[in-house]
This record gives structure tokens, sequence and C-alpha cells, in this order.
């Protein structure tokens, strides 16, 4: 990291404001800011990974955030053809999986997932969750070549599976630049209600997710991850192609990742005209409605009472669906500014009847996806899905599973959590089974920002910094750093993987600017697209389109729990010549440096904004006073009325005490 460029001169010209004042008449004299040292904890530069220096030194990536020249990925394409029999919940599929290997290693074995045995009896996880047998894996062909269950005999294929984990062993290494073919025969239960991020209710509302055996992440940094599904930590998934074929009774309405290639053979007449009519204008359009389902009209017959649904996606690192033969199904279609106006995106919310607020939905999701694809990058997909279902919230490429009845509020913020998630890690592939926060957090941030622009007046930045503060520097508090599988029973996975990333990013804002930080994002969504960037690929970036250093921001705040508290120590008014001079002492109480946000307010009303900079806390500074020349006696201090940073004992920011 580049060492941090602002000056440390004790004169300080005026800052930027966190907000909008009224201007303070010009002072006599500039603020004079005097500092008081002792020994204190120094901030500590952030440590980045022995993989990740040698990353940069083998040219895969770089310090300022952007990949290198040698970087690679590996790719991945599907070819999947399952059914479900919604009686038993069973899932049974074939599925062809070609793998590319881009890297410059000669690769022994294939790893892939089977997330569905964390729902097996014994296997280790760190959720209670329903109990349904696992994946059975019935067929494996490598090549062309059936192999057995058991270690690879020389010169032979083999798999082995150990939980979660399916080791494909190869007869001859898969060479730097090419490919081998896996098919697999597999079939599973899909869990009842109480699993995680998958599901079905009644056997009438299935939302299912983690159902294939998915090839894991090679990359330059590990290599194999090669992580158990434990339950807590999510996903970290290679990019690829799919093609898919769903088969379900009639009746059942399908939604997925993907686009929908055979909409003749699956939806009738009327359902897909209603379809081209929300793709045509902005009013919300019923595609289903209860006399639908009541008539049962909602999707093509067949002989036999079987229709199979076929998708086709592409650049996307997982596949979803959901189905049910009670959702009703609004859909409308979202622009912003830059959209392509030839090729709409296409909104859809899927619900049972009954699940309240839901009849706003497509209205929300319109909302919500404008405002992120209008300040983080477009939107880059067909389409954007809602489905509800026993999953409070959950994101896949395209669709996103979100729970039951709630308050319009409520389903509005979990919308545009769920929706921004499309942002990252779907089109920005991070390792969410060791940096949770990467997505949590961003989303967590931006989330409150699209509340706040569709409800006036509500604050919910301002929950979200209160659920940190009650857990901040506590003995139950882990640093953010954490991997989510570590955190124990409590809030601490939550505040730390959401709450408190989210709170420090809108801090980051007050410090170096909402507009820098917002830019920041975007850059960052548009050098990582359908790449792999590690959490020091975020710091670089951030800094990057900063211009400096935020080691002092990035290392007390993400790596340890270390806590902000500013006090006010001393205020005192001296009468001068020209009028009246101000004194003010600021202490900086806790080990988590922020700069200082001022706010006086004058006896003849005025208020004046002043920044104390957080260089002097970061050379062993514990106190820093400011003296300025003021029109009228100061009747009020407070340090950061805003409440842009989380500090935790407001009491002390007040001058005078309350």
């Amino acid at each position: 990291m580049r060492l941090w460029g602002c000056s440390t001169a004790l004169v300080l010209a005026a800052c930027a404001a966190p907000v909008q004042t009224p201007p303070a008449p010009v002072p006599v004299e500039p603020p004079v800011v005097v500092v008081e040292e002792r020994a204190r904890t120094a901030v500590r530069p952030v440590r980045v990974s022995n993989a990740f220096a040698a990353a940069v030194e083998s040219g895969t990536r770089t310090m300022v955030g952007r990949p290198g020249p040698e970087y690679w990925q590996q790719r991945v394409e599907y070819r999947i053809e399952a059914e479900l029999d919604p009686a038993t919940a069973r899932v049974r599929g074939e599925q062809v999986v070609v793998y590319r290997n881009n890297s410059s290693d000669t690769l022994r074995s294939v790893l892939l997932h089977l997330y569905q045995n964390a729902f097996s009896e014994g296997v280790q996880r760190v959720r209670r969750v329903p109990v349904t047998g696992g994946v059975g894996v019935n067929r494996v062909v490598v090549n062309n070549v059936e192999v057995d269950e058991g270690a690879a005999a020389a010169g032979r294929a083999g798999y082995r599976i150990d939980g979660t984990l399916m080791w494909v062993d190869l007869a001859r290494g898969l060479i730097p630049g090419g490919s081998l073919e896996l098919e697999i025969g597999w079939d599973f239960v899909v869990p009842p209600p109480g699993a995680p991020r998958t599901g079905h209710s009644n056997n009438e509302a299935f939302v299912v997710a983690q159902w294939y055996p998915q090839v894991a992440v090679y990359d330059d940094l590990r290599g194999w991850h090669d992580r158990p599904y434990w339950t807590n930590g999510e996903f970290y998934l290679e990019y690829g192609d799919f093609e898919v074929q769903l088969t379900v009774p009639e009746g059942w309405l399908v939604t997925a990742t993907g686009e929908l290639d055979n909409a003749a053979e699956v939806l009738t007449d009327d359902i897909r005209q209603r379809i081209a009519r929300a793709l045509a204008q902005d009013e919300i359009v019923n595609v289903v409605t209860p006399e639908d389902l009541e008539q049962g009209v909602a999707t093509m017959r067949e002989p036999g009472g079987q229709l199979t649904w076929r998708f086709r996606a592409r650049d996307v690192r997982d596949f979803a669906f959901a189905t049910s033969n009670r959702y009703l199904w609004d859909a409308t279609r979202v622009t912003w500014q830059g959209a392509n106006e030839a090729a709409p995106v296409l909104v859809n919310a899927l619900y049972r009847p009954g699940a309240s607020a839901w009849d706003e939905a497509a209205r929300y999701m319109r909302h919500a996806t404008a405002f992120h694809a209008e300040r983080w990058g477009p939107y880059i997909y067909p389409h954007i899905s809602a489905a509800e279902g026993p999953v409070g919230g959950m994101e896949y490429p395209m669709l996103v599973f979100i729970g039951g009845s709630r308050t319009p509020q409520s389903l509005y913020s979990v919308l545009s959590h769920e929706i921004a998630h499309e942002w990252w890690p779907m089109m920005v592939g991070s390792n969410e089974t060791m940096y949770a926060w990467q997505d949590e957090g961003l989303v967590s941030y931006v989330e409150d920002l699209s509340m706040r622009d569709y409800f006036a007046g509500e604050t919910p930045e301002l929950a979200t910094q209160n659920a940190y503060l009650r857990i901040a520097g506590t003995d139950i508090e882990r640093p953010i750093m954490t991997e989510p599988d570590l955190f124990g029973i409590g809030p601490q996975y939550g505040v730390a993987v959401y709450t408190k990333p989210g709170t420090l990013l809108r801090a980051l804002g007050a410090v170096i600017g909402e507009d820098v930080l917002h830019r920041g994002l975007r850059e960052y969504t548009t050098r990582w697209l359908f790449r792999h960037p590690s959490p020091f690929d975020f710091f670089n970036v951030i800094e990057d389109v900063h211009g400096a250093s935020l080691d002092w921001f990035w290392s007390p705040w993400f790596y340890d729990t270390a806590v902000l508290d500013q006090s006010i120590a001393h205020v005192r008014m001296d009468t001068t010549a020209a009028g009246a001079r101000a004194t003010i002492t600021v202490e900086d109480l806790g080990d988590a440096p922020m700069p200082v946000l001022l706010r006086l307010t004058l006896a003849d009303g005025t208020v004046m904004d002043e920044r104390l900079p957080v260089e002097p806390w970061l050379e062993g500074a514990v106190t820093q006073t400011i003296m300025l020349d003021v029109a009228a006696a100061v009747t009020r201090v407070e340090i950061d009325p805003e409440r842009y940073l989380p500090d935790v004992r407001r009491s002390n920011n007040v001058w005078p005490q309350p």
C-alpha cells in the first residue's frame, strides 16, 4: 500500500463539510490546530497475504487494484437435464461439464462441491438443518470413460467423496490450455423449511439452489478452494455458461437464471402477450392472475402432464430456479440513464396469494435495479426476478429468493439488498467463503442508500450503525476479516459481515467524499467484472481512485475491533481586538482513528463546520486543539452531528453537556 499523501501541517485550510450549512463569516485569522502527543498504539499497515504478494510478483495482480497482465481464470460449461417431483421433493439430474484449464499448472484432480451433502447425517456444519440424506451420485464419466468411487488406480481415473467435497482423480493430468468432460448423474431431496438458502414450503413452492455438482474455483491465489460447505459461509464460483432443462408438472410456473428458450412450448399465448406488454411500457402487468390459477391456464397442457422448461445463461457463476403451481406473476421493465433501450430488462415478481406487500414487489424491484445500475454499473442480464418462498433472502444470477409476507419497508429493503448482490458477488465474483463482508458489507451500504431514496424520511443507515454499536468493542465482537464459518453463536457474524462494513463505508464516504467512494465502487465493478477480486484488490481500487493510501482506515477497522471515541475535552472563549476567539480541544479516546467533524453554533445563529485531520492521531496525538476567530460567542459544539462516524460514546461529543 502507498503512504498516505495528505499534509500534516498544523494550519488548516477550510475543508469540505460533510453536510450543507450556511456560510460562516470569514475569520480574521485562519484556524490553528495545536496537537498534544504521547505514546499510543500505532496504526499498522494492511497485512497483505503471502499469496497476494506472490500474485503481484508473478503479474496476476497489481497494487493499484487492477488485474495484472498475467491474470488468468478457469472456465466451465454446464449442460443439465433435471426433473422435480413436487410430491416427493426429489430432483433427479444428469449433467455434462466441460472444464477448461487456463492456468499454468497441470491438474491431477478436479474438485466439485456437493452442497446438498450438508443435509446428510453426520456431516460437519455450523447450523441446525433438516436432514434429507444429501446427494446420491449415481454415475461419473471422465472423458467418455465411466469411473468408480474410490482412489484412482494407476492409469485409471476415480472419484472420492468427503462430506460436501467430491474429488475426481484423473488418469492423466489436465495440462495448461487443455479441457476435460465430466458426466455425472445424481439425485437429492429438496429440504423442507429450515434449510439455509434453499427449500420448499409444503411441497407447493420450491426455491432450489446449490442443487447440482459444481466445479470448485481454482485460482492464482490458492489453487483449489477446498473449503467444505458448513452452511454459514456462502460461495466462491467459476464463471461459465449454462444450458438447463427442467421438467415439472404442467401448471407449475418456473423462473430461473438465464433466458427461457422455449416460451411457446410452456406458456400460453395470453401469458406471452402479457410479458411482451410488460417489456413495452412502464406499468405493472399482471402476467398470471388469481383467475388464471383458478382456470388452470398459467401454462400449456401436455399429454402425460409434464412440461420441460429450457434455459440458457451466459457469463454467470451459478444457476438457481424456483417453481410453484400457486405463483401469481407481476412484470414490468426497468430502464435507467444510459440503459440500452433496444433491449429492456424484464422485472418479474412471483408470489403466492396472501403474501402481503408483494403486489408492490415489481415496483420496488424496478426502483432498486435502476438505482444500483445508475451508480455501480449497468445491469447486464436480460431479467431480474424475485420468487417468494421459504428462504428469508438469497441471491443468484438474475434471480433472488425472498421469504413470505412483509411490511412494505421490509420487502423493499430485502429486495434491494438481494438485487444489489447482482453486482457483488454475481458480476464481481469475490470469495464469500473467506471474506463474506466483501459482498454483504458493500450491499448493506448501498441498500441503505436506495431505501432512503425510495422512502423519504427513512434513516436506515442509522439502524445499520446502531446494530454495530450494540457490540462494538465488547468481548464478543470479531474482526471483519474473520472467515464466516469461524464466528460463534450470536450477533458477531451479522455485525462483522453486514452492519459494521456497511457503516464503515458510509463513514469512509464522509472522509474521502461520497462521490469519490461511489466512483471507487463503480471502478471496482468495471475492473473486476466476471473476475475474482480479493479484499486487497478492493482496498487498492478505492485507494487508486482516492489517490492516497487508506491503510490507517482498513487496518484497525477491518483487522481489529478497535473503536472510535472522540470527545470534546475543553471549550474556551476569549475576547480579541477583532471580536472573539474560540479554543476547542478534542481528545481521541479510542484506537480507531478518524478525522474530527466539528460543528459550531454561534450566539447569532451562525453554523460553522470545521474538520480536524486524521494524521495527528496516526502520529501519536491524543488531543487536537483548534483556535479560530468567530463573529459571536460559541453556544454549542458537537462532533459529527449527522452521525457519519460510528462513535461508541456520543455523550461526550457535545458541549455544553446536556
